[in-house]
């Protein structure tokens, strides 16, 4: 059998043969075809006839085709000096709204017989119209700009000299139809920072009685603890000195703690004693007693403000965030040498094997 199959393997190798030298042949016409239209296209570039409608600006190339990089123009096609990225449009001018935005009907927030002028009346009506939430679905340049904007216009109302502008934007407040709580604290802090005697009554009234809503008490509590510190401590102190549950609703204690702070700075007066009794009073919210323990360690030389940190380090009541908040004061506002020798004592006796490792870290990072 294998003789008879000879034939016809060596007239199959033949043809097969053959195929692939056409193939080979195409290829290397191809090949040549290519490499002449190359040189002939680089030469008409690198040396032009003189003569050649090229130069002269006859029928030959365009300017486009030439901008194009040597060849007819195609349809998307771009300027060489432009990027593509650089051709959109910017839509900044779009002022599409969410949903929730309302109608700011002007004579309805600040009533025609307020003691203010048109102009007091439309800035805060173009304050709150230029406040109304844009579409979500804008990308977020548009929101950039509206965040931008919206500050430096609050901040040139805040910076008014005109008593006017407070009364309008507490009337504005006071009449504003939506629980809308940034557009409400806004219109409350530019009436209480523009007209801080106007503002006193409506601040202490939100800040220290139950029918309001619960975010605009907690905002005129640190209001009115910046522009009115006496009447503010006045009204605080029943609720910070408190022994047992809160005696009525009121905003997180943490609110009264900063609102305090805030007074005795505005006033100069000392916070230390009150910041002690709050970190050591077991009585109010964890928060707020966090709150005061960072602010004795900027007076962490006062006998009283050492004491109260010294208390709450070792304090066994479970809350091991206010013991680590300690902690830290001790390492921040004590000498060195008296806070690693304090954090090592307690962290031989404590029996709470996180926190002693806790105070292990740091005396090896901030003792060794």
């Amino acid at each position: 059998m294998e003789p008879q199959r000879a034939p016809q393997n060596a007239r199959r190798a033949k043809s097969h043969g053959g195929l692939i030298a056409c193939v080979a042949l195409a290829a290397a016409l191809a090949f040549a075809a290519g490499a002449l239209s190359a040189c002939g296209e680089t030469k008409g570039e690198t040396d032009p006839d003189p003569g050649s409608a090229s130069e002269s600006g006859g029928a030959g190339k365009s300017d486009a085709a030439q901008a194009a990089g040597g060849r007819a123009p195609r349809d998307g096609d771009l300027p060489p000096e432009l990027h593509p990225l650089e051709t959109s449009v910017p839509i900044y001018g779009d002022r599409r709204l969410s949903r929730d935005a309302i109608e700011i009907k002007p004579y309805e927030l600040m009533p025609r017989d307020l003691p203010i002028t048109e102009a007091d009346r439309q800035q805060i009506v173009k304050l709150l119209r230029a406040l109304q939430e844009l579409d979500p679905t804008l990308t977020s340049d548009h929101h950039d700009k509206w965040f931008i904007q919206n500050k430096r216009l609050v901040q040139e109302l805040e910076m008014s000299t005109r008593p006017e502008i407070g009364w309008a934007a507490l009337h504005a407040f006071s009449h504003y139809p939506e629980r809308h709580f940034p557009i409400r604290r806004t219109l409350l802090a530019i009436g209480a920072r523009v007209s801080p005697k106007e503002a006193e009554p409506m601040l202490a009234e939100l800040a220290f009685n139950y029918d309001y809503y619960i975010e605009d008490r907690s905002e005129a509590l640190l209001l009115l603890a910046e522009t009115s510190p006496a009447v503010f401590f006045e009204g605080a102190r029943p609720y910070i000195e408190r022994q047992g549950k809160p005696f009525q609703t009121a905003p997180n204690d943490e609110f009264f703690v900063r609102g305090w702070l805030t007074a005795c700075e505005q006033s100069g007066e000392s916070p230390v004693e009150m910041m002690a009794q709050v970190a050591t009073n077991l009585a109010l919210e964890p928060y707020a007693r966090v709150v005061a323990v960072r602010a004795l360690g900027k007076h962490a030389d006062d006998p009283r403000a050492s004491g109260a940190i010294q208390t709450t380090l070792v304090e066994s009541t479970g809350n091991g965030y206010l013991r680590r908040i300690s902690a830290q004061t001790v390492m921040d506002g004590f000498p060195r040498e008296t806070a690693c020798a304090l954090l090592q004592a307690v962290m031989n006796r404590d029996s709470d094997l996180n926190f002693a490792r806790f105070l292990d870290d740091m005396i090896q990072l901030n003792c060794r």
